[in-house]
């Protein structure tokens, strides 16, 4: 092989490959373009629909009513609202609306609402009746629990709380008759199991409770004989307890008292 021959074979083996070079390159574009692109879609934004006054509930909405701010595109779903004011116009406020709120598809109905709804968006039943409630003694509480609602009957009245359970499950009452010369004792007595919690004003300490209208008569005519009410945070998954329970201090039992909670029982 001659000189020139083997000059030209060195010279061809240190030509580099432009291929990789060019891959290289059009990979850092293509990134590029794409960054700027995300960057550019991640800062545009698109048009919602706020409250620009209160609306109170059932009131149909007007266009003066609404007004229109720019959000970001890529927002939580809680914050997708409605694009445009003609979606809203002409319908009703489901439950009191306020100035600067972002406006929901479930705060407006084509139709009046027959019906109040809470501002938790809960509503209550047709036929049942809302009570109003204290929470001071019975602590964090939302509209997901259900509460037990009993009495404390300081004169140990036989014929409030235990006479009428006994006649209902045909017994014989635990507690002396009145003519009885044994002293009567006072006693808590469980009135109602699991209602329904429709909304806690967690600044006022109320909770308003779906109750029949039989057992909000109860509960005022307890009021009106002076009777001091507690209730109890009860999870609405578990089993519904006996109305109508009375417990004094002499029926203690230690088997009771130290019984473990079952599974099936427990508050969740």
């Amino acid at each position: 092989m001659s000189a020139l021959g083997t000059l030209n074979q060195a010279l061809a083996r240190r030509r580099a490959n432009p291929l990789p070079a060019i891959l290289i390159g059009l990979g850092l574009i293509i990134t590029a373009v794409f960054t700027v692109l995300a960057f550019l879609e991640a800062g545009s934004s698109e048009p919602v629909v706020i409250l620009a006054r209160n609306v109170p509930y059932g009131q149909r909405l007007s266009a003066d009513d609404l007004a229109v701010v720019l959000l970001p595109r890529h927002r939580p779903a809680q914050l997708a609202g409605i694009s445009a004011p003609s979606l809203a116009v002409g319908q009703y406020a489901t439950r009191n609306l306020a100035a600067n709120d972002l406006l929901q598809p479930s705060m407006i109905t084509e139709r009046p609402p027959a019906q109040p709804v809470y501002p938790n968006g809960e509503a209550l039943t047709p036929g049942m009746v809302p009570v109003p409630f204290s929470t001071e003694t019975i602590g964090p509480l939302t509209h997901h629990d259900r509460l037990n609602i009993g009495f404390n009957d300081p004169n140990g009245s036989p014929d409030v709380c235990d006479q009428a359970r006994s006649a209902a499950e045909g017994r014989v009452p635990t507690v002396q008759p009145p003519a009885s010369p044994l002293p009567l004792r006072p006693y808590a007595c469980r009135l109602l199991s699991g209602a329904r919690v429709l909304y806690v004003d967690a600044e006022a300490q109320v909770a308003y409770l779906e109750l029949t209208p039989y057992q909000s008569h109860a509960i005022w005519a307890l009021q009106a004989a002076g009777l001091p009410l507690w209730g109890e945070r009860y999870s609405s998954d578990a089993p519904i307890l006996p109305v109508l329970e009375r417990l004094d201090i002499g029926q203690f039992t230690v088997s009771e008292l130290t019984a473990p909670v079952m599974p099936a029982e427990a508050d969740k």
